[in-house]
Parts: structure tokens; sequence; C-alpha cells
């Protein structure tokens, strides 16, 4: 209800004004009751003026009355004579005409002589005491002695817990001889009479404390209900200081004053209240007030209409900019905001336009470089595969196909070390525009990487393919001219066809990287891929982790395949292979997860693997009587392991193998990763007596002298050097040379390789001192090396030598 901006301004304007209107009905109203209580308490205090002369005209009657009594000669007579009959006849006469509640005789001294008692008009009932009967003494000696100097005194008093009005005046004979005392009790009756004398609807109430000091009412024209809450409240309340206050009783409010009425010297106080209800002060203007309801309703009501009116002009131009900013929201700039005032929203909506403009501009130029390269200008990789996956999507369902390039410029950070970044960048610039002549629109060249760039070439035609690869391998022929140097770039191109080699842009562009892997192992320029030779399959990667699984459920074996010592055609010694029974794949070779294993840091697990079962294995031959050397290969990451010298001894101690039984072969690459900390490591091998032997030597890049260095016994030759010795010069004469230079150097040399019987002649003419290959036999399993050792051809202490593939029980 609430979420609209033109409804909260609506409601909230309407609320606050009225708010407005119900404050001022507020104030007008409060004026009005303070003004008609200003004139009731006027009214009230001069109704009190004429109540206090009504009370003492009372006051006059009743004193009038007594007077013309004792003035009366008759009475005075039968006072005097003690005529009772004549005296009571008086007494009831003068009740009767000024309608008297109360008589008393006294003598000069205030003894009582008559009393009529508390009879209400007792003297027309006839209830008089007969003279002499009292004896007590009137309470009152105040009056007396008043109406002795000023011929009567009058007052309002309490006797026997009635309130009356009491006139005192002297019987005269003719000085005074006694006291007549007159008395009207104020009652409700007198209340009533009082109330009807008065110009305003006034309530009376009179109230006296009684002999424990509480007050108590004497009379009321209110309710008996509302007269007990008046003297509750007037006991309670010492507010009533002779001026007009408000009591509320029974829900309405009065206008209350309070007059002490005149009592005799020593007599409890009595009290008139006089009240004026507001709520008859206020039925005059009712009228007024719905009037001014009236006026207010119907002002909210046209309010209310001018809040729409007024929220609607100003919430429409808001709504404008609101769609505005949704729109911007959308990414839509197009649609400027018409707002036609001249006021702040209007320069607001020409600044919102100005905005839109701004952004529109600033968007597009990030788009632009969210999706080019910032140097060369060519598009970057995000563009590049949207690209190729728009193209996925047209080709889908023409069944055609295209090609992937990744192109790899070599030695670009050392063009960028050695010429500066900016020449660097002058390079990617030339090469990249040479590119886009060679590869035409609609096709895309693109920035991929650093010193890489991707295109993308659509043509089924691979002879067209082939060409526009090789024109863009021809492009680094030449030297390149940048920034005045002339340039040598070698460069590498990979390619992956859509759909042989991917369905999606990532694939491709991924199997077009690793065929430029391939393409460099391979020495190549150019390589397209090949799922075959591709490491990062998934098959490969979930491999590994059957890997740890096989080392923990002993999927793995040792094979050994024997060495030869060609001195005396005996086997001396034998290279651990590992090797691994897939419980799905079946055998599998090394080269199928080793290089895997080197790449995910695995190696080390298996290395440790097959150093403790060649240990083991070691041990067992010994004790059965076969006393031969074991060569285990190990990888750079494990000469990076400072922990491996301690763990080979810890493994030798365990199982009481002498350090001489133990060879490590280590590949020339190894040793040259990390040279001085392999140097370490190998020092520490050697010092435990441990034989060093440097593996595929030839293969490497590393010169005799630099071996020389190395704590190293032996030298191994690789397998590719030895294959064709019988029938290549060229190989004759490489083996020859190594073997003869290992010698200079102090270093036995083994050849690995050794296929046929002439290979083998040619190794002992020149020297050599041990032999390993498929001629002596194949890699075998432990208890199958065990037997090869005692029963074949190059056993120990044979005679002529058995058929090789015999022995080996080929």
């Amino acid at each position: 209800m609430f979420r609209s901006f033109q409804t909260r301004l609506v409601f909230f304007s309407w609320i606050l004004f009225a708010l407005v209107e119900a404050f001022t009905f507020f104030l007008v109203q409060n004026a009005i009751r303070d003004n008609i209580f200003d004139q009731a308490r006027q009214q009230l205090i001069d109704t009190n003026d004429i109540f206090n002369q009504r009370v003492a005209a009372t006051a006059d009657t009743l004193a009038e009355g007594a007077t013309i009594l004792a003035s009366d000669y008759g009475f005075r007579q039968a006072f005097s004579t003690d005529d009772r009959p004549t005296i009571l006849s008086a007494l009831h006469n003068l009740g009767h005409r000024f309608h008297a509640d109360r008589f008393f005789l006294l003598a000069l001294d205030g003894k009582i002589l008559a009393d009529t008692g508390s009879a209400v008009d007792a003297a027309e009932t006839g209830d008089i005491v007969t003279i002499g009967s009292i004896d007590g003494v009137f309470p009152f000696k105040d009056m007396i002695e008043t109406a002795e100097n000023e011929e009567r005194a009058a007052a309002t008093a309490v006797l026997d817990n009635h309130l009356y009005r009491l006139v005192v005046v002297p019987i005269k004979a003719p000085v005074p001889i006694a006291w007549i005392v007159v008395g009207l009790e104020i009652g409700d009756p007198f209340a009533t009479e009082l109330q009807r004398t008065t110009t305003i609807p006034i309530e009376i109430t009179f109230a006296f404390k009684n002999t424990t000091g509480q007050w108590q009412g004497a009379a009321s024209t209110l309710a008996p209900a509302l007269k007990d809450e008046l003297i509750a409240a007037i006991s309670q309340e010492s507010r009533f200081q002779g001026e007009p206050a408000s009591v509320t009783l029974g829900g309405s409010d009065y206008v209350t004053l309070v007059a002490n009425l005149p009592a005799p010297r020593g007599a409890a106080g009595v009290e008139a209240i006089l009240q004026y209800s507001l709520d008859v002060a206020l039925k005059p203007y009712q009228p007024l007030f719905v009037l001014l309801l009236g006026v207010a309703g119907a002002a909210l009501i046209l309010s209310l209409g001018g809040a729409v009116f007024i929220a609607r002009s100003i919430a429409k131009p808001i709504r404008t900019l609101d769609v505005a900013a949704r729109r911007i929201q959308a990414g839509r700039y197009d649609e400027k905001v018409n707002v036609a005032q001249r006021d702040e929203i209007g320069r607001l909506s020409e600044t919102f336009n100005q905005m839109m403009e701004g952004i529109a501009e600033r968007e597009a130029r990030i788009a632009y470089q969210a999706r080019h390269d910032a140097h060369s200008g060519l598009p970057n990789r995000v563009s590049f595969e949207g690209h190729v996956s728009d193209l996925i999507i047209a080709r889908h369902n023409a069944h055609s196909d295209f090609s992937v390039f990744l192109l790899q410029l070599g030695r670009f950070s050392e063009i960028n070390s050695t010429l500066g970044h900016d020449t660097g960048e002058q390079l990617i610039r030339k090469v990249g525009k040479s590119l886009k002549q060679i590869i035409p629109e609609p096709n895309a060249v693109a920035r991929h990487a650093n010193n890489m760039f991707a295109m993308v070439l659509d043509s089924d035609n691979s002879a067209s393919v082939s060409q526009t690869a090789h024109r863009v391998l021809a492009l680094f022929d030449n030297a390149i001219s940048v920034a005045g140097f002339n340039i040598d770039v070698t460069a590498t191109l990979g390619e992956a066809r859509y759909p042989e080699h991917g369905t999606s842009a990532r694939t491709l562009m991924q199997h077009a990287d690793t065929a430029i892997f391939e393409a460099k192992r391979l020495g190549r320029p150019y390589s397209a891929y090949d799922s075959e030779l591709d490491p990062h399959k998934p098959e490969r990667l979930s491999m590994m982790s059957e890997l740890r699984a096989g080392l923990d459920e002993g999927q793995f074996q040792l094979y050994f395949q024997p060495k030869v010592d060609l001195s005396s055609d005996t086997v001396n010694a034998a290279e651990a292979l590992i090797r691994w029974i897939h419980p799905k794949r079946g055998f599998m070779a090394p080269d199928s997860f080793i290089p895997l294993a080197e790449k995910t840091g695995n190696i080390q697990k298996l290395t440790a693997w097959v150093l403790e079962a060649a240990v083991k294995q070691l041990r067992e031959w010994l004790d059965a009587g076969i006393d031969v050397k074991v060569a285990i290969n190990l990888s750079a990451k494990d000469l990076g392991n400072r922990n491996l010298p301690s763990d080979i001894a810890r493994l030798m101690a365990a199982h009481d193998v002498p350090a001489r039984n133990l060879i490590l072969e280590i590949t020339e690459s190894a040793v040259m990763q990390d040279p001085l900390h392999a140097l370490d490591v190998m020092k520490h091998l050697n010092e435990m007596g441990l034989t060093l032997s440097i593996d595929d030597y030839g293969t490497g890049y590393s010169s005799m002298a630099y071996l020389r260095s190395l704590p190293v016994h032996e030298i191994k030759i690789d397998k590719s050097f030895v294959l064709k010795l019988a029938s290549s010069r060229g190989d004759e004469i490489l083996v020859r040379s190594t073997i003869d230079l290992g010698h200079n150097l102090g270093l036995k040399v083994t050849a690995e390789g050794v296929e046929d019987a002439p290979s083998l002649e040619i190794l002992k003419a020149y020297g050599c001192e041990t032999a390993q290959g498929y001629f002596v036999s194949r890699p075998i399993p432990a208890d199958a090396f065990a037997k090869f050792v005692t029963t074949s051809r190059w056993a120990r202490g044979r005679g002529e030598p058995q058929d090789a593939a015999m022995a080996s029980g080929e």
C-alpha cells in the first residue's frame, strides 16, 4: 500500500492536514470551554451574592416574626404571669405563620426554658416541649450577646445534627426579660426553594462538619449519589479558597463555589456549595460544535482531493525518472527523459539525460575494453570465446567444420627483458596486423594471452587450412623489424578442429593449447590436436586418484631387468622397474603413469614404495645366497627431498641391507633442474656408500666436465645410441667416445638397449663394464629373476651360454 511514493505523499499530507484540523478544533473547543468556564465562574460569583441576600432575607423574616411576638403585650403579659397556654398558642401561631421549624424560649442567662425539638414544622404538628421541661443552656452564647447589643442576632448552626438558620431576639418589658430563638431547618426543601429563586440553573448544597470532624451533607438539590461525590471531593480537596473551581461529578464538570456561612463562635463550620454544570452551560454551543465538525469534515475531504492532485503533479515526473532509471538498469540508454518543467525536477531531468549519455559512452568504452586487448586493439580471449561459441551454434545444424588456432611466440619474455615492454607490445601489434591480413573476415584474430594469439578459420577444406597455417608460420621465417631492431622470433602453432576435437569454445582452445605443447615436445613448429597424446585427458586425472588407492591396495609390483657384467658374462645387478596391475585397465607400463605422477607430485610416493619393496627383496635374495645389486630410478622431485638420504638409511638399517647392494640412477635432467640442491642430496647419498649412476646419458645438455664435479660412480648410455650400434657407424663412434671419456674420468659405464649379440661384442671390445637389454632379458618378476640368476646362460659358474630367450623363460 505504502510502496508508492504518490500514495505515501497523499497519506502523510492528508494526515498532517487532519492533525492540524484536529488541533485547531481542540484549541477552538478549549477556548470556548474556557470562555464558558469564565462566564459560569462570574455568574456563580454573582449568584453567590444573590444567594447570600436570600439567606439574609430569610433571617430577616424570621427576626421580624420573632420581634413581633416579643413585642406583643399579650405574649409578654402571658410570659410574666407564666400563662403557659397563651405562650404555647403564640409560639404555635408564629411557627405556622413563618414556617419555622424550631423555637427556643431562653431565660436572660441563656437557660433553655422551652424547646420545640427537631421536629419538622413543629408549630404545625404541635410537638412543642412544655416550658420549663428543658434545663439545658443555649449553646451559642455569642448570639445572645449580639442580640443584647443589636436587638437581634442571626447565624447558621448545627443542633442535634441538623442544620438551622437561627435568629435570636429579646422579649422586653420594657427591658429584656427573656430571649426567643427561631430556627429554620436547612434541608432539601430549603435548598430547592433557594434554587428556584436563582437566575441561572445552579445546584445548591449545604454541608457541615459533624462531631467526628467529617463533612456531612445537610441539604442538596443534587441526586444522592452526586451529593456523596461532592462531599467526598470537598473533604479531599484544599483548592476551594473562596474562588470557583472545577469539580467532576458523575462524569460531568461543574463550576463549584464553596462559601462559608456565618456560624456562632465555636460552632461547627457550615458551607454553602453552589455549582453550575458546564454541560448545561455548553448546551447552547452544541450546534456550533456540530457546525465546526461539519466544516472540518468537508475540509478533510477537500484536502484529500487536493493532496491527491498535488501528489500526482509531484509524483508524475518522479515516475518518469523512475522509468528512465529502470531503462538504465536494463542497459537501454536510447530514450531520453521528457519532463517539460523548469523547476528543480526539470533540471534533474536534464542532468539525468546527460548522465544517461555519459553512462552509455562509458559502458560502450568499458564493453569495448572488456572484449579487446588494450595494447594491440585485437579482440581478447573473452571476445574470441564468444565468437567461437556463436560459430559453433551456427555450424551445429549445418554440419560443417572449422579450425581454432593458437599461436605462441617464443622468446617473448627475453625480448621484453632485453628491449623493453614497449618494444614487446609493438611486436605484438605488428604480428597481430599481419595475422589479420592472412586470416580474412569474418574469421577472427584475437590476443589470447601475453605472447599468444588465437585465430579461427571457418573452412572445412583441409588443404586451405593447411595452407593458411603455413602462411602464418612463414611470417617468422625472417627477422621482424620493430623499433629499429631486427628481431628473430620463433612461433609454435596448435590446431583443434570442430567438432572432431571439441564441441565448445573452451574445449577447442584447450586442445589447441595442448597441440602447442605436443609440437614443442616434438620440436615442430605446428601440430594438430591428438587425443592419444593429451596428458590432460579426464581419464588420466582420475588415474592419479586410482594410483594412490593402488598403492594402498597392493596393485603394484616390482619387475627386475638383469644387468650382465661383460668381463665375466654373469648377472651382477638388476634394475627395479615398477608395474601396475590395474583391476580394470590390466597391466600398465610405467610410461602410462610415471609422467603424470611426476606432474602431480605423486612420484615421491611411488619412489618410497619402490625403495621399500626393492630393499625387502634384496634382503630375501641375500638370505637365499643371491648377492646382486639393485638399481632404483630417482626423479627430480626425489632429489628435491632433503629427507631422502635418511629415509634410505632407515630402510637399509631396518632390513640389514649393505649400501654396496644399492644403485641409485639419476637422469641428467633431474640434476639440472636444481643443481645445487641435487648436488647436496647426492653428496649425502655418496657418503652413505651408495652407488650413484647418471641415467640416459647423452640425451641431456650437460657436459662431461660438469658431470666430473658430481659424486657419481657410473654413467648409463641411453638406449637410443645402443639399439642400432651394430649397424650405425655414427652410433658406434658416439658410444666408443662416451666409454673412453667415462673411463678417463674414472667412471664405470653401463649400456642399456642391447638387443643383439653383435652389439654386445662391440661393447665388450670397447671395455664397457655392464650391459642391459632385451638380448639379456626383459624385465621379469622377483621369483623369475632368482631363477634366472642360477639357471640362465648368464648364471654364475655355468659353461657355454644358452639362448637368452630360453633362459629368460620367454
